[in-house]
């Protein structure tokens, strides 16, 4: 018995969540850095209001992983709540953890809200629109919503971390926050499941190689797995108030909350990636579009269906359709045909 007892206060899951935290900050971080230079060293297009707020997403992150390593290394969380050898470390080590909760609810919808801002630019459909409108709506509604009802549901707020404290506090019932969480958590995965389907309708309609649209729609469409990381969590959260060893129990929802935040970052600087796969590809071989052309600029993929005049255009300032222009080169130089 007291070997088990042993092995228990021995336990400790906090190497796990650096680890996969510091992990899950560093490969966002270098995707926002890339998309970055892509978009304003390479294709020229400026720093858009997307970009603007993925760069709020990942420091959000870090500011996050940031706390969650402090709580660690004080001793407390991914540990036993018997094992923990100073108790009066528990509470400023909770009150890390219940901040950094906020702020990484925060930075989700943030990231969540970049992919969506990114999408409204390269739609047409005005159905597309005004529903991705409603999802950046609602989404942003119910996670600050349950993010201010996060610090709401005591007061004073110091009583989630201070068991001393909840004697004279006032706390809504523990199942109210419980509802709050686990809708707002299931309605953001299904937000995420939504804008990654949007880019396989958005594509349909492009006249290009099924290569190149299965690849466009397919790294757009990462936002799946950011999905699955939400339903995930959300799932831990049910009974999470009857918890006694939330000190240990915590450490589920520490790295899902992480895993979604930098996943969906991850998956919304994959398409400005593109122009760089652009520039990548045409140094090496430039004829790989027997149809169609390449200026340096842009890879022009023409329709060959018999009556069609669109085409589909994937440059280094996005996805775009256009007229198509029939040419004739000869010894005379190239005249227009349709003219």
């Amino acid at each position: 018995m007291a070997m088990e007892s042993a092995a228990l206060d021995a336990q400790n899951q906090g190497p796990t969540i650096l680890a996969v935290c510091w992990l899950l900050v560093i490969i966002p971080g270098l995707m926002v850095g890339l998309r970055i230079w892509c978009k304003v060293g390479l294709s020229k297009r400026g720093f858009g209001l997307d970009d603007a707020i993925i760069c709020v997403a990942w420091s959000l992150l870090l500011i996050y992983t940031a706390l969650i390593t402090r709580s660690v290394n004080m001793g407390v969380i991914g540990r036993h709540v018997f094992a923990i050898e100073d108790p009066e470390v528990i509470p400023p080590a909770l009150k890390l953890l219940y901040i950094s909760f906020v702020i990484i609810i925060i930075g989700c919808v943030f990231s969540k809200t970049s992919f969506a801002f990114t999408l409204l630019r390269i739609v047409t459909k005005t159905w597309m629109k005004v529903l991705i409108w409603f999802i950046i709506v609602t989404m942003n509604a119910i996670m600050w919503l349950c993010a201010i009802c996060y610090l709401a549901q005591c007061k004073p707020a110091a009583a989630l971390w201070n068991a001393e404290l909840l004697a004279t506090a006032k706390c809504w019932p523990t199942e109210v926050f419980e509802i709050i969480a686990l809708v707002a958590g299931a309605y953001s995965g299904c937000m995420d499941v939504i804008l990654a389907l949007l880019p396989w309708a958005v594509l349909w309609d492009l006249e290009m190689k099924k290569r190149e649209k299965a690849g466009i729609a397919l790294a757009m469409s990462m936002g799946v797995i950011a999905a699955i990381a939400a339903f995930i969590k959300t799932s831990k959260l049910v009974n999470v108030a009857q918890v006694q060893d939330f000190t240990w129990f915590c450490t589920s929802i520490t790295i899902w909350a992480s895993v979604e935040t930098g996943l969906t970052i991850f998956a919304a600087s994959i398409p400005a990636l593109r122009v760089l796969l652009v520039r990548i590809r045409s140094s090496y071989d430039r004829s790989d579009y027997p149809s169609g052309s390449y200026n340096g600029e842009e890879i022009t993929l023409q329709a060959h269906k018999e009556g069609s005049s669109a085409r589909s255009v994937i440059s280094e300032h996005g996805i775009s359709m256009t007229q198509e222009v029939t040419v004739e080169q000869n010894v005379a130089g190239v005249r227009r045909l349709d003219a």
